[in-house]
């Protein structure tokens, strides 16, 4: 804990706090100073939402109450996930069988990769030059994605094609030594000795248009409550930065607000603090018009969700990254520890969301002093 606040406090100083310096338009310290005791009295926590979802602007009213402290909504995640066993989502092996088994469409692992052999799925070992020329013949269009079994937030993700006989990354042939060199001890692969070989998705072009070198995945943070009925807290598309291959905003990219019931785009393109912190217009960062965009297969998006939230029980809230391909939805992955902080600035807020609600009516008095604030 003692860690975890030390990491929050730095990332506050060294990346909100300077977003918060370059505002333009803040509002008085006297009332920034009144606000931050008033949430502080409200939620009975730091109030770091202030900082962290630009409370202090003076576009804001009333509504800065409507916004938690992130470690409230960590905990009311976390209490609705006690009796869920989280190696379900976070093997991607165990997933893909969950998913598969219920009949929804998720991501094809074709190899395994553990401390340097390589087997395929029924266990049979492969040598490099066989393993690369039974991709070859796969003839898959965009190509395989190496990634860590149990690895998140997009660390040692590698893009790779056979051609010819030869296996390329960024058009550069690798060897066996080079392959081992790039996927183990690359980009903080040395974390992981267990990775595996997937057949990358090809995206919609619809959603391709927002950025082609990335698989652009929809986020859906759901909660099912205890009659068993799934709840969407909110949704977002995120897009990878410029000629990357991943989506995660962690690494720079960007994600946009979804309207819940319409698949239309709610905001501008949202960057971590510590890329700026900035919304970005949709039509000059993408040429894409928000006002006519809608989401392809939207009421089928929702329904995979709904129905996968429910197939992984005890489960209850989970962040669920789903691409949009031209056959329709496919599940890519759900996450247990997933970033709600800015799923949270993008809704505005999250009082009313059922994971907002679960926390506070397991504490009626702050809920009611909360609902009368926001009055």
């Amino acid at each position: 804990m003692i860690m975890k606040n030390y990491r929050r406090f730095k990332r506050m100083l060294t990346e909100d706090f300077l977003v918060y310096l370059r505002a333009p338009d803040k509002k008085s310290l006297p009332r920034q100073v009144s606000e931050i005791y008033q949430l502080y009295k409200l939620y009975g926590y730091l109030p770091y939402q202030y900082l962290k979802h630009g409370l202090y602007q003076r576009r804001y009213g009333k509504e800065i109450y409507r916004y938690f402290p992130t470690e409230l909504l960590h905990i009311a995640r976390d209490t609705a996930n006690a009796a869920a066993d989280v190696t379900i989502v976070e093997d991607k092996l165990l997933f893909e069988e969950k998913i598969r088994a219920a009949n929804l469409r998720t991501t094809n692992t074709l190899f395994r990769l553990r401390d340097r052999a390589i087997t395929d799925m029924a266990g049979k070992p492969f040598a490099y030059a066989d393993f690369v020329a039974a991709v070859d013949a796969m003839n898959l269009p965009d190509g395989i994605i190496v990634k860590p079994l149990t690895g998140g937030s997009g660390s040692a993700v590698f893009k790779l094609r056979a051609i010819g006989g030869c296996l390329l990354h960024k058009d550069e042939a690798l060897d066996e030594a080079q392959f081992n060199h790039l996927i183990f001890t690359t980009n903080n692969g040395f974390y992981w000795t267990d990775f595996i070989v997937q057949e990358t998705i090809s995206q919609h072009p619809e959603v391709a248009r927002f950025n082609p070198t990335s698989v652009n995945t929809i986020r859906l943070d759901t909660f099912v409550d205890a009659a068993g009925t799934v709840h969407f807290n909110t949704a977002a598309l995120k897009v990878g930065m410029p000629g990357s291959i991943i989506d995660n905003s962690g690494i720079g990219g960007y994600m946009i607000a979804i309207d819940i019931e319409t698949g239309r785009l709610l905001t501008g393109a949202k960057r971590e603090p510590k890329f700026g912190g900035q919304y970005y217009d949709v039509r000059t960062a993408f040429g894409i018009d928000p006002a006519t965009f809608v989401m392809p297969f939207w009421p089928e998006v929702r329904e995979t969700a709904r129905l996968a939230a429910q197939t992984v029980a005890p489960f209850r809230s989970l962040g669920w990254d789903i691409a949009i391909t031209p056959a329709g939805p496919l599940i890519v992955e759900a996450n247990a520890d997933y970033g709600i902080e800015v799923l949270q600035e993008l809704s505005g807020g999250y009082v009313d969301k059922a994971l907002g609600r679960s926390y506070l009516d397991r504490h009626p008095a702050r809920k009611e002093r909360i609902l009368e604030a926001l009055q």
